[in-house]
């Protein structure tokens, strides 16, 4: 599944999209989640502890754009919404951020909505990282991830492949 908001600006550069996420997180456990994000014609990997599963979900995506993050962002607001009665009801989620550092710089809005709280966190992280890519125009396309925490992790399906494929041609030699 990929997340992304909807183009209000038709000239604006593309940005960035969660291609998949994942996170756990319980009371006799610590969070830990994981992201793809895809944009550029790169992928963004990474994974993350955090107090919670949006705190983790929101520091994977910091660790995944660290390149082009420099010193990174800081969460400025952060709200949570229910659109509709009962358990059917979707999550609006609005969020701001700024520049790591910068306590007076701007902040850049995100919002975003889905019926999972932890989806509509994190695509509203994304939406504001990606308004605060244009604004200081960082070119996602000539960025490229850096490996280490962006390089695939075991527990991903394309490693495993990759891996087995490797495991399979050492044999065949």
């Amino acid at each position: 599944m990929t997340l992304s908001q909807p183009d209000t600006d038709p000239t604006a550069a593309p940005g960035l999209s969660i291609e998949r996420w994942s996170a756990t997180s319980g009371s006799e456990r610590g969070s830990r989640a994981s992201l793809v994000l895809h944009g550029g014609g790169h992928r963004w990997r990474a994974h993350a502890d955090g107090n919670g599963a949006v705190d983790a979900l929101m520091r994977a995506v910091d660790d995944a754009l660290a390149p082009l993050l420099g010193e990174g962002i800081s969460l400025a607001t952060y709200d949570v919404h229910a659109s509709g009665p009962g358990h059917e009801a979707t999550a609006s989620v609005s969020l701001s951020i700024r520049p790591r550092g910068d306590a007076d710089g701007p902040l850049y809005p995100g919002r975003f909505e889905s019926e999972n709280v932890l989806e509509a966190s994190v695509g509203a992280y994304v939406d504001a990282v990606n308004a605060l890519l244009l604004d200081t125009g960082i070119d996602i396309a000539a960025a490229v991830p850096s490996p280490g925490e962006t390089d695939r992790h075991e527990t991903d399906p394309e490693n495993r492949s990759g891996a087995k494929d490797r495991i399979m041609s050492a044999y065949n030699h």
